[in-house]
């Protein structure tokens, strides 16, 4: 007679509340990634005041080091929640100056700042919650809704219902993301649970850190892929960067338009996170890693060449289904050979070094354009940044078939000792196509 078969676990309540909450922060930030350069570019016509702007967002991320140590410090829950209530108070104050008049570039510049800041310890923190809510075995599982729901909120929902905001006023806009941020930080109050680090002796704030990038920098595969990450976002960070200034003045969009423009690389997120886990199977590490950096370049350079709406919304759909097989291979790697106490930290190291470049690419990005535009004019200087990021991204994809071969990435998961639960990957993405962990 067969045994019974036993229902899987359920994900819980505890997840429904972190998933309501990462729902409502990436509706939020979805309507960010559509007004906040649009807002700029209405202050300013200055490719490289635009850039500054999209640097400062994420600037934040090279103190991801510290977010990580102070993670596996105090209780993360309130961390979270104290995070996410600085965000909406920045927000606030934002959106009083936006309507009073009284809001310049300098001023977004500081907001970018500490939103961005308040975003490195909320999202960081998320990573380590997750497991704390979610049984083990449904984590995979668990993940991938987040992914889904908050992809869909971010892009599908939060960029089109920007480009209705701003049309009402870009107080509006930010208003609404504050209300957003508050709504998230009120689902978190509700979630119940001990979510204190687990007992015992924790190393000093430096020296914990100093022991996360120790192991990243020594284990050869992380580190490639980290420098990798690295420099792919660098190069997807020059084409944010100036994006919807090409989108105005090359396309020929408005806001509205604009905002629809930016769900296409959440299509193809989306359609990814249907599929690439049957792929995953079918496709060696290797070559699909390569062949995620080689999509990238190849879209930037035939949006930028192009210059045609429906071409980026074919290319973008493209590259956001290889970030997303990017994003499932890299993370599953991760899970499967880091420490579990080393985790966190190791997280944040990695997502320092990757996430590094990412205001470097964006200033680089505007000073090429703003440098190009009296020698060859505004609309190919505005594609200048998409065709070095372009060129940039295939150089990259033949150095990772080169180096990260998939016999390097099996052997270091065989050489990975004993077996780990997985961890919790909030919405963080490793490439910037969107923005990435």
């Amino acid at each position: 007679m067969d045994a019974p078969r036993t229902a899987p676990p359920a994900l819980g309540p505890g997840y429904a509340r972190l998933l309501g909450a990462g729902l409502l922060g990436n509706l939020g930030d979805g309507i960010a990634l559509v007004a906040l350069p649009w807002y700029t570019a209405t202050l300013t016509g200055d490719p490289v005041a635009v850039a500054v702007v999209a640097a400062a967002g994420r600037l934040p991320w090279l103190g991801a080091l510290v977010a990580g140590a102070v993670g596996d410090r105090v209780d993360r829950r309130r961390l979270m929640v104290a995070a996410g209530t600085g965000k909406a108070a920045v927000l606030l104050a934002l959106t009083a100056l936006v309507a009073a008049g009284a809001a310049t570039v300098p001023v977004v510049v500081a907001a970018a700042l500490l939103v961005g800041a308040c975003e490195v310890f909320f999202d960081n923190t998320a990573q380590a919650v997750m497991p704390m809510v979610v049984p083990r075995e449904r984590l995979e599982r668990a993940n991938g809704v987040l992914w889904s729901v908050e992809e869909i909120a971010n892009r599908f929902v939060g960029a089109p219902v920007a480009g209705v905001l701003l049309a009402a006023g870009a107080a509006a806009a930010f208003g609404a993301q504050a209300l957003l941020a508050a709504g998230a930080v009120g689902v978190l109050l509700a979630l119940r649970g001990d979510f204190a680090p687990a007992p015992g002796p924790a190393p000093s704030l430096w020296s914990g850190v100093g022991e996360g990038l120790r192991w990243l920098w020594r284990h050869r595969v992380l580190r490639t892929l980290a420098v990798l990450l690295a420099l792919s976002n660098f190069a997807a960070a020059m084409n944010l960067a100036v994006l919807v200034l090409f989108a105005r003045d090359v396309l020929g969009v408005g806001a509205a338009g604009y905002g629809l423009l930016m769900t296409a690389v959440s299509a193809g997120m989306v359609l990814g996170a249907q599929v690439v886990h049957r792929l995953v199977a079918l496709v060696p590490p290797g070559a699909a890693l390569a062949a995620a950096l080689a999509v990238q370049g190849g879209g930037y350079l035939l949006v930028g060449l192009a210059q045609q709406v429906w071409v980026f919304a074919v290319c973008f759909v493209a590259v956001g289904f290889f970030t997303m097989w990017w994003n499932v291979l890299t993370v599953s790697l991760r899970q499967r050979i880091v420490p579990d106490r080393l985790l966190s930290r190791v997280l944040a190291a990695y997502r320092t070094v990757g996430w590094g470049t990412v205001p470097v690419g964006a200033l680089a990005a505007g000073a090429l354009a703003a440098g190009l535009e009296p020698a060859v004019g505004r609309v190919w200087a505005l594609s200048a940044p998409l065709l070095a990021a372009g060129v940039l991204s295939l150089v990259l994809a033949a150095a990772s078939a080169a180096v990260l071969t998939t016999r390097a990435v099996r052997a270091a998961e065989a050489a990975a000792p004993g077996q780990r639960r997985s961890t919790g990957s909030h919405s963080s993405p490793e490439a910037v196509d969107p923005p990435s962990s």
